[in-house]
């Protein structure tokens, strides 16, 4: 039999005897151990999502109300009689709010506040199911789960990570029109689809355009960003989410028939169908990337839409890539970035700098600093990243060069996609 444990609380053990072990924060010892909330669930499926984490049988409501909260810190065990993984005091958020590759409990975009600030009754949630998950990292693949799997679930520290989760743990969106504004220079229409054109003095003006999904409407965002495509006369989608069949799913919903410019698109090959998943780490994710960017060449296209549900995760790291790849600053790709915490969060380092500053960290410095290793000129800092401030325009075009490279694109490729959106 199989038994996998922790390599960061056994490391020697890990690296001599399991191959592939489980990750996990800090441990820290458990609370009233005797009375400490504990379930023993089953594993359902494979999270829908991009995370590729893995569902376990119970709701988020129905968690919360065994006595557990978001913030808290848990254990977890998962098993079968072949393998089993060990994961210590790891937390419970209601959004991706750890670094890549760490665990969590999530339960994505169940509502702990109305407003900034303010206490909310629960009242919605995106996930009808508990997902244990790395995040960034496909966990179904890489622990090769199983539904025959038992999941058992410990507090250990009852708000271990709590001040994490009221820090950004408001960033839920609501999903009508009706509750967003134009922002100056900004239509409402524009900021509800998350669309845009990626500005920079190092790319071609309205060449690169970036948003929600103009094919899936369960944030009820398509029929917006289909317009807004029509208007910019977008002529091919880098579509980072969807396979052919979760278009045939979209083409049965109502607000299909709404999608005219969209259908044109599909109707006309001018759509890649990438089905990445958010480990943008990942071979799959890379040789995808590539392949949709070779297409888009091969098409001529001259204004570029790339997107995946929301236009945040794999979005957001195509954007480092190809204003990489043109030679934009740090400063660029930053603010770019930041648009859409600010466009469905209202997020801005004006209205929250701690928060702005913990997402700058946690999301866009992680994809920074991995990134740069494809810079062999650069010498990472003993805690893996690097000193951003030292960093020039040239090290990211030299890394995202690389990192294409690597994905299998050829110098002629990189060649003609830089001449497509460089200045």
């Amino acid at each position: 039999m199989k038994k996998h444990s922790n390599w960061m609380t056994a490391c020697l053990l890990a690296v001599l005897l399991l191959p592939l072990a489980a990750c996990a924060t800090t441990g820290s010892a458990k609370q009233g151990a005797e009375n400490a909330p504990s379930v023993t669930l089953s594993v359902l499926n494979r999270g829908s999502d991009a995370f590729f984490g893995c569902d376990v049988t119970i709701s988020i409501k129905d968690f919360i109300a065994k006595g557990f909260e978001f913030g808290d810190a848990c254990d977890v065990v998962l098993e079968n009689d072949l393998y089993r993984y060990e994961f210590k005091s790891i937390p419970f958020y209601n959004g991706y709010y750890t670094k890549t590759g760490d665990p969590l409990l999530c339960g994505y975009g169940y509502a702990v506040k109305e407003k900034r600030g303010e206490n909310y009754q629960y009242t919605r949630t995106d996930y009808p199911y508990l997902r244990l998950c790395y995040n960034n990292r496909e966990m179904w693949n890489l622990l090769h789960l199983t539904t025959d799997m038992k999941c058992t679930i410990t507090l250990v520290k009852k708000g271990g990570f709590a001040y994490e989760q009221n820090l950004v743990g408001g960033l839920t969106y609501s999903k009508n029109f009706e509750d967003y504004a134009a922002k100056k220079g900004i239509s409402q229409e524009e900021v509800f689809a998350n669309f845009r054109a990626v500005k920079s003095n190092a790319v071609k003006e309205n060449v690169l355009f970036r948003s929600a999904s103009p094919f899936d409407n369960a944030n009820n965002r398509a029929v917006y960003v289909n317009e807004l495509c029509k208007k910019n006369q977008i002529d091919y989608v880098l579509n980072l989410a969807d396979s052919p069949a979760k278009i045939d799913k979209y083409k049965a919903t109502a607000a299909w028939s709404q999608l005219d410019y969209s259908q044109k698109l599909l109707d006309n090959d001018q759509v890649s169908l990438m089905a990445m998943s958010a480990a943008y780490e990942g071979a799959s994710y890379q040789s995808a990337l590539v392949r949709g960017l070779q297409a888009a060449v091969d098409h001529n296209a001259t204004r570029i839409l790339f997107h995946c549900t929301e236009g945040k995760d794999r979005t957001g790291f195509v954007g480092v890539v190809l204003e990489s790849l043109c030679g934009a600053t740090y400063g660029e790709m930053l603010d770019d970035y930041m648009v859409t915490y600010d466009n469905y969060y209202g997020l801005t380092e004006k209205s929250d700098k701690t928060a702005y500053d913990y997402i700058v960290e946690l999301k866009f410095n992680d994809m920074i600093n991995y990134l740069l290793t494809f810079d062999a000129s650069l010498v990472a800092e003993g805690n893996g990243s690097y000193n951003l401030a030292k960093v020039k325009p040239e090290n990211y075009t030299r890394a995202a060069t690389n990192l294409l490279k690597k994905a299998g694109m050829s110098d002629a490729y990189i060649q003609s996609l830089t001449a497509l959106l460089k200045k």
